[in-house]
């Protein structure tokens, strides 16, 4: 389409250059109230969703992948891409359900950890560990110890805690080449979780001391820089949770901020400073923080005596503002991957990002076995078939 040149029209003040100037005018007047109408009218939202966006989706118009269950297969999502590993072959597709790569990862009982362009896999109760982007092989190791739990950084850094020596756990790291930089013991805890900084300066370890009579959890935050040198003095901070709270995850958000989430409550921890920025109620149903920049958890709230709906609610850490997606029926599962959101409601699943639009709205016509979310794709899992689409 051609650009439409004005000036030809604006001689003598001619009235053809006065309607397309009118024209123009409403046309962006138009657009401007669309936008708006779509940002703040959630019925028309859902309409343009529908009739103009086509969000909604069936599975008998989506690609698919043949699965035979009886090879077991392990079946992830990362980046743009769905992973299934069996037989010692690690398989990529993309949103096409086309095979993109095949890679050779020695592992039988996989564990796994995603972070942007990265994915480390590594055998649970093994040695083996191995690291892949973009569908090649970065690097593979080995570890002493056996692997209890993995995680990988955006950059490509690893943290891998393994246990069966003299201490109750080891923290191992390797920088984005393979490269073990340094290893950090616990003789009188266990690792819950670790994870490290975006700008790869931090590693924070979460962990749970089982000696006392109440469970006590703690979190060191140590220096990478200082630990490649001596780690038993690289300790930057260390944080005691509350009596008898349990910590269960850890993860490193925008600005190098840690939030921490506790079988109860959330907790924030900037620059060393501790402080709950939620408390779980009883009505809170499932709690995710692996979400950009926010944590995302569910809510039960009851309209009537007979109806019940749920609050999928997107709280932003470094603003505080809040979003709520209501979601009516019972919630299978809730599953957080960079800025995506899936909700898991049976034969339907409801996808949507950070600002709480919907971004795709599946529809089956049997029970969704599970569902794998990476950065711009999802997967749906049956018995025999995973069914793929681009976000």
């Amino acid at each position: 389409m051609s650009i439409i040149d004005i000036n030809k029209y604006r001689k003598d003040g001619s009235l053809k250059y006065k309607i397309v100037v009118g024209i123009i005018v409403v046309v962006v007047i138009l657009i401007a109230i669309s936008i708006f109408a779509y940002i703040n009218v959630e019925v028309f939202r859902e309409w343009v969703d529908m009739h103009i966006l086509r969000k909604n989706i069936e599975n008998t118009d989506i690609a698919y992948i043949d699965i035979n269950s009886s090879n077991n297969p392990s079946i992830y999502a990362f980046d743009k891409y769905i992973t299934i590993l069996e037989k010692n072959m690690l398989s990529m597709y993309n949103s096409s359900g086309n095979k993109t790569a095949e890679i050779e990862i020695s592992v039988s009982d996989p564990i796994y950890s995603c972070n942007n362009k990265y994915m480390c896999i590594a055998e649970k109760k093994g040695n083996k560990i191995y690291l892949v982007s973009g569908g090649n092989l970065l690097w593979q190791a080995s570890v002493e110890g056996t692997i209890e739990k993995v995680n990988v950084n955006k950059n490509g850094y690893v943290s891998v805690v393994e246990r069966g020596t003299s201490y109750k756990n080891i923290v191992v790291i390797f920088n984005s080449e393979g490269k073990e930089l340094f290893k950090t013991y616990l003789s009188s805890s266990i690792a819950i979780a670790t994870d490290i900084s975006g700008n790869n300066q931090y590693l924070a370890i979460a962990e749970i001391d089982t000696t006392g009579a109440i469970v006590q959890s703690n979190i060191k935050i140590i220096s990478i820089e200082k630990a490649k040198i001596d780690p038993t003095n690289s300790v930057e901070h260390s944080i005691a949770g509350n009596a008898g709270e349990l910590i269960t995850h850890i993860r490193y958000q925008d600005k190098e901020k840690l939030i921490c989430i506790y079988d109860n409550s959330i907790h924030l921890i900037d620059n060393g400073k501790d402080s709950e920025i939620i408390k779980l109620q009883s009505k809170t149903i499932m709690a995710d923080i692996r979400n950009k920049n926010n944590f995302v958890y569910v809510m039960e709230k009851t309209n009537n005596i007979f109806s019940t709906s749920r609050d999928v609610v997107i709280k932003n850490i470094q603003n505080d503002n809040e979003i709520r997606y209501e979601v009516d029926g019972t919630i299978k599962s809730l599953q957080v991957y960079d800025s995506n959101i899936v909700i898991n409601l049976g034969t339907e699943a409801e996808f949507i990002n950070t600002l709480g639009w919907l971004q795709k709205k599946y529809k089956s016509n049997q029970e969704i076995t599970n569902i794998v979310l990476g950065s711009s794709i999802a997967g749906i899992i049956y018995r025999d078939k995973v069914e793929v689409f681009s976000l």
